[in-house]
């Protein structure tokens, strides 16, 4: 944030407006997403008892983080305006016009994954939308997936016997364009 305050190019700074909107950009993109992401991945793995025991007994598999963005990913929307006229799926989209790419949709879409609304952590060739693409892709991409195979591996290596509450009923935030939990109660 400091950098951002200091920012400077020929002479020109940021307004308090363009700091503020970056400053709550990087809170929601560097944090919310990320808890987000966790509080997912915990929710999807003891509602498939199957997936959760095979993460115990394999400390970490390559391939969990990208089933999990892909499973339930924290971003579900995002949206793009055209630079040019253009025609995708037979559908005409003027130059200018906004479009908004559901990402969650495009993680499960069957033409893509076999059986795409199950939960499956050997799944191979897993290549979730979650973080963008493109010049669009997050910038902290690989930081939230080390910190959540990080926060992961570690509630299962120290709280093995750890179960959610009521993981039939989670308490969904209602949102749009991010999803995630407003609380995910657990005991040991």
């Amino acid at each position: 944030m400091t950098l951002l305050v200091q920012a400077e190019e020929e002479g020109s700074r940021l307004s308090n407006e363009e700091l503020t909107s970056n400053i709550i950009l990087l809170y929601i993109a560097g944090h919310v997403t990320t808890t987000h992401l966790i509080g997912n991945a915990l929710l999807a793995l003891h509602r498939n008892p199957s997936q959760l025991d095979l993460l115990k007994h394999n400390p970490w598999s390559e391939t969990a983080i990208d089933e999990f963005l892909r499973f339930e990913s924290p971003v579900q929307v995002a949206n793009r305006t055209a630079l040019e006229d253009v025609t995708v799926g037979g559908k005409d989209i003027k130059k200018g016009e906004t479009i908004f790419c559901l990402l969650g949709a495009a993680n499960r879409d069957p033409a893509v994954y076999a059986d795409p609304d199950r939960l499956d952590l050997t799944r191979e060739g897993v290549r979730p939308l979650s973080f963008g693409g493109g010049v669009h892709y997050c910038l902290g991409a690989q930081l939230a997936r080390i910190e959540a195979q990080i926060a992961i591996a570690t509630l299962l290596r120290r709280l093995p016997n750890l179960t959610l509450d009521h993981p039939e009923a989670p308490d969904w935030r209602q949102t749009f364009v991010l999803r995630g939990l407003s609380t995910l109660p657990a005991s040991c």
